[in-house]
């Protein structure tokens, strides 16, 4: 698309703003609201969008548990509702857009069951004072959301715009509970099946983007899977022996029983069981028939992929709630294998502190499931990526992408007009131009606000 600078200056303003938007992720595990504060007018490339704060809360259980009392689920955001008017003056409640973004979980459980589910949502947040529409409650498409999440971590990062310290953009894995998502730059192909890449334009830089989003191979999809196929291969009443499973412990899953007999090596082959390589009709392949192009240098890997690394304090033994640590799959391997050798009451002891303590008896299951997910990925052995879940004290998620998409389409005509990357691309094309034209007309221009960036605690 083109658009001239005449018809761009109009959404400029010289007056510095402060704005306010919501966002909620309706996860497969729970669902969390970000309340977003950001400045306009400030000048430089992030005119329209300059973030000051995110903060935000998250319940349990998701949305998609209420499918079978689909009339209550609206009523349990109830919570995030109320969190959100705490933060946000009470004069700008009524100007404050509300958006609702379901995932990889409500995808799952049938059409009926979401439409219902989607309607309460509609009926509940309706009467919250709040800027809504039904039509801003919806699920989210897995191509969208790893798009929102590339964004989210190239924004933080300064990797988008045009400018003379420009950064190179990084590829992101978004590891959820239903889905994962992988993003990345790559070079143009013409022979590249179409569907598989994009091209975005900020402020006058290109990016051509790989995306996929690989629904089922979520970690709480994948945990499930891999428990379907030790099940499917019971005799009898026998209690079946799980690779991934601490010594000592026991569950049912499928009316089987199942005893704890962890070993790395066999659970790790268990868990690459759940990728189908046998087939590709492109140059390459991740899985599954999926087309995927070469892997760039530098990756950001969030959500579960820190959650079950730095977060259980998988490498150093020192769970960390927030931070960054650059791992390759080998350091994974070496810790998950030691992991894998305690028994249920040296697991129990050692996660006992641990906000998911309670379900450390999957940890080994888990993190030989994000080895193997970076193996069929194409990650070798010793490539190193960045396991992270906050740059400059704000949460990756990819909400921060889906706020600035949003705000851009209510300022360019109203939620649901523009697609995802034309609005991306307006907004701040618009920012970038401006911020060149007032660096070159000007002897003064404008500022960016100084306001530090604040992050909250989240599970």
């Amino acid at each position: 698309m083109s658009l001239s600078l005449l018809a761009l200056l109009p959404i400029v303003s010289g007056a510095v703003e402060t704005k306010y938007g919501i966002v909620f992720d309706a996860g497969s595990s729970g669902s969390r609201i970000h309340v977003y504060t950001w400045k306009t007018g400030g000048g430089g490339p992030k005119d329209q969008f300059d973030l000051v704060s995110d903060d935000l809360l998250k319940i349990k259980p998701g949305l998609s548990a209420f499918k079978d009392k689909t009339s209550q689920a609206g009523a349990s955001l109830a919570p995030l509702i109320e969190f959100a008017k705490t933060k946000i003056p009470a004069a700008l409640v009524a100007s404050t857009p509300m958006f609702l973004m379901a995932t990889a979980g409500l995808r799952m459980v049938g059409e009926g069951p979401k439409d219902a589910i989607l309607a309460s949502v509609c009926s509940y947040l309706s009467t919250t004072g709040f800027v809504f529409k039904c039509e801003w409650a919806g699920v989210l498409d897995g191509r969208d959301e790893g798009l929102y999440g590339w964004v989210t971590v190239n924004y933080l990062l300064d990797a988008l715009y045009a400018s003379s310290n420009a950064k190179e953009p990084v590829g992101i894995i978004d590891l959820g509970g239903g889905s994962v998502q992988i993003v990345y730059p790559t070079k143009p192909v013409s022979s590249a099946p179409s569907g598989y890449t994009q091209q975005l334009d900020f402020a006058g830089r290109k990016h051509d983007v790989y995306i996929k989003s690989h629904l089922g191979f979520g970690l709480d999809a994948a945990r499930k899977a891999a428990l379907d196929l030790l099940t499917s291969r019971r005799e009898g009443g026998k209690a079946i022996k799980h690779p991934c499973l601490p010594a000592g412990a026991k569950m049912t899953h499928n009316d089987a029983e199942l005893v704890g007999d962890a070993d790395w090596h066999r659970c790790r082959k268990l868990q690459m069981r759940l990728f189908d390589r046998s087939s590709c009709a492109h140059s390459s392949c991740s899985w599954g028939g999926a087309y995927q192009p070469a892997l760039p240098t530098t990756f950001y890997g969030f959500s579960y992929l820190y959650d079950r690394t730095a977060a259980i304090g998988l490498l150093d033994g020192k769970p960390a709630q927030f931070g960054s640590v650059p791992m390759a799959r080998a350091d994974i391997d070496e810790k998950g294998a030691a992991l894998c050798a305690l028994g249920e009451a040296d697991v129990a002891t050692r996660f006992s502190s641990h906000p998911d303590g309670p379900k450390a008896n999957s940890f080994c299951g888990d993190v030989a499931y994000l080895s193997a997910l970076l193996e069929n990925f194409g990650f070798h052995e010793h490539t190193r990526l960045t396991m992270t879940n906050k740059i400059k004290d704000v949460e990756l998620v990819w909400t921060l992408g889906a706020m600035l998409a949003k705000s851009a389409e209510l300022a360019h005509g109203g939620a649901g007009g523009p697609s995802f990357p034309t609005v991306i691309f307006m907004v701040l094309l618009a920012g970038g131009l401006f911020w060149l034209w007032s660096s070159r007309y000007s002897s003064s221009g404008y500022g960016r606000v100084s306001q530090p960036l604040q992050g909250h605690d989240s599970d």
